[in-house]
């Protein structure tokens, strides 16, 4: 189970949000609306729980850079880690071919905005019937955990990309 604080989230967020049944709910000042979720994954990295977040682009509409799109984001991601000492994991969709694009897009967020040595993120990428799928796990560097985190996480990938001989 994880908690989070609506108020706090909303105290830094641009864009007003709502929670509907577990989700963060949010519209842009153009009218696209996201649905940021967080769901329980089986796996388990150094004996923490892991979730997978999720980010919905609700309507399929083209859309240009919104800076406060990755600033709702990074208020939600930010509440998640004030409030629960958890993984993040983070598996680009490949529904639409441009999973390529939403990963650089999101470990770049992460890179630039996210504050200095808070966060350690792990990236893997494997190839699956022809598809890459791109995965990471962020973990606040303050989890007591972190190096076994690592060090299963890395394990994992590593099954994971290696081929069989």
């Amino acid at each position: 189970m994880i908690f989070f604080s609506l108020p706090r989230i909303l105290n830094q967020s641009p864009y007003e949000i709502i929670l509907s049944e577990g989700d963060f709910l949010f519209q842009t000042e153009r009218g696209i609306r996201y649905e940021i979720s967080f769901v329980k994954e089986d796996i388990v990295f150094g004996n923490c729980d892991t979730y997978q977040f999720i980010i919905r682009k609700l309507d399929e509409v083209g859309s240009t850079y919104d800076p406060k799109v990755k600033d709702t984001i990074f208020a939600i991601i930010n509440e998640f880690f004030l409030s629960n000492q958890q993984i993040l994991l983070y598996i680009c969709d490949t529904s639409d071919g441009k999973e390529d694009s939403r990963n650089r897009l999101f470990l770049h967020w992460f890179e630039k905005y996210a504050e200095e040595g808070k966060y350690t993120i792990k990236t893997a990428h494997a190839v699956v019937e022809g598809e890459t799928i791109y995965t990471a796990i962020i973990v606040e560097n303050s989890n007591p955990k972190l190096d076994a985190i690592i060090q299963d996480f890395d394990l994992t990938a590593k099954s994971l990309t290696e081929k069989p001989e």
